[in-house]
């Protein structure tokens, strides 16, 4: 094992790489191979109504249209649908708005290139953005745990929670034309340009301090992709609440410097929800202000006019425990374990030792917030089962589950008994094997469009 630890870290972006590959490869065959179309056929049907040459196709259109078909299941279908021709229903502003925009640029894309038939040109674009994404997040990832930890094991630590990410319990979610790997990438990117604004020094640079509404703009993509995004903005708040602190001790140019550029960020990350909605809000309530009845929408007359909000309530049933049947206990426990990691893992960060940057410790437990908090708002009021594929996003779990590993390893080379080490063992062990045969099967049942989703 030492052996091959050390072959990954002389080789960290090849090794990651061949193994993303190689479990790609594997999820996407339990795909095809699934049985049936399950209970729903609103995927082929959307097909057999667009098909402009579905007639006489050759194996390669063949072989586009079988994948679509198997990885379109879900919600796909809304993102895929309003890519196509744009947000026409109010239960459509649920999914988000800068995702179909990026199916929808790269789809065109495709049919200049005369490649994809227009059937199904938005699930192929869907599907390539999905699986570039998880890539590239994997890369990035790594990253940002060589950024926040120190040395050799730090190195160690980054590149086991990189893998364990590649192996993420959301599963054909992160492959599919849905925004869960999209969002990934952003908010990972803007978390590295977050942590690489903070020196080994302390000391505040114009050039570091950049990189900091860098992070934001990327954050407020994220959140038009997934509105928990908006759960970014407490790095921002946090770090401006510091360095408003900091002044009480003497203002300086470049506190104000650092106050303004985490401002801007702040900023960024908010737009990425607001933007939408005024969108929204332009096209029901101001362009077409009436209804059959010849009344505005009830929404448009609140003193928050959200439609997201609004859309989560009416149509999704949305709210402070309503989730909360006897009908959805299967479902409780389907998502506890993800709530149980999310939830210790966040807790976890009050007593590491990253040591890497001046700070880090802190930056580590402002990670944890956005994920613990999201754990919450999921279990007391959200569909619970999402949550399997909305923590791919948060990357202190990840962190987390590396750290339990490398010291169950640890206790290995040194024949160790202590119960707290066999427990912690125990911990990675379970959570390993739970992230795997979660995603394989969930890969089989959402292929075979079968819950749960």
């Amino acid at each position: 094992m030492s052996w091959s630890f050390t072959i990954s870290l002389s080789r960290p972006y090849k090794s990651l790489l061949t193994v993303f590959i190689f479990w790609k490869t594997l999820l996407l065959l339990l795909a095809l191979f699934s049985p049936g179309p399950g209970y729903d056929t609103s995927t082929t049907l959307r097909l057999d109504r667009n098909a402009t040459n579905a007639v006489g196709d050759g194996p390669f259109t063949a072989s586009l249209r079988l994948v679509s078909t198997k990885l379109t299941r879900w919600d796909a279908i809304y993102f895929t649908e309003a890519a196509s021709r744009g947000y026409v229903f109010e239960q459509e502003w649920a999914f988000g708005y800068g995702f179909t925009k990026l199916i929808n640029f790269f789809a065109n894309a495709l049919q200049r290139t005369g490649a994809v038939d227009h059937a199904f040109r938005e699930h192929i674009a869907g599907i390539l953005i999905a699986h570039a994404a998880h890539g590239l997040s994997v890369l990035v990832l790594y990253c940002l745990g060589c950024a926040i930890f120190s040395g050799r094991q730090g190195r160690m630590l980054a590149f086991i929670a990189a893998c364990l990410y590649i192996f993420s319990p959301a599963g054909l979610f992160l492959s599919a034309p849905y925004g869960e790997s999209t969002y990934a990438l952003l908010s990972f990117t803007g978390y590295f340009l977050f942590v690489q604004s903070f020196s080994p020094s302390g000391a505040s640079t114009g050039l570091k301090d950049a990189l900091i509404p860098l992070g934001g703009i990327l954050c407020g993509l994220a959140t038009t992709v997934r509105s928990n995004g908006i759960l970014n903005g407490l790095l921002f708040l946090e770090e401006a609440i510091r360095v408003l602190y900091s002044m009480t001790g003497g203002i300086t140019f470049a506190k104000s410097r650092r106050l303004f550029a985490v401002g801007i960020a702040g900023v960024c990350t908010g737009l990425g929800f607001v933007v939408p909605q005024y969108i929204a809000y332009r096209d029901f309530c101001l362009n077409s202000p009436y209804t059959h009845d010849g009344q505005p929408r009830i929404w448009c007359r609140r003193t928050v006019p959200s439609i997201y909000s609004f859309v989560q309530d009416h149509y999704w049933n949305n709210g402070f425990l309503r989730y909360w049947t006897v009908s959805n206990i299967p479902l409780f426990a389907l998502a506890s374990p993800m709530l149980a990691i999310m939830t210790y893992s966040a807790f976890w960060t009050l007593n590491v030792q990253s040591g890497r940057l001046t700070g880090a410790d802190r930056l580590l437990r402002s990670l944890a917030a956005p994920q613990f908090i999201l754990a919450v708002l999921t279990l007391a009021k959200h569909h619970v089962q999402i949550i399997t594929r909305m923590s791919s996003g948060y990357p202190v779990w990840y962190f987390w589950i590396a750290d339990l590993l490398m010291k169950e390893y640890s206790l290995v080379r040194l024949d160790k008994k202590e119960v707290g080490g066999q427990k912690q063992g125990s911990y990675s062990s379970m959570a390993v094997t739970y992230m795997i045969s979660y995603a394989a099967v969930q890969g089989v049942l959402f292929a075979s469009f079968l819950p749960p989703a």
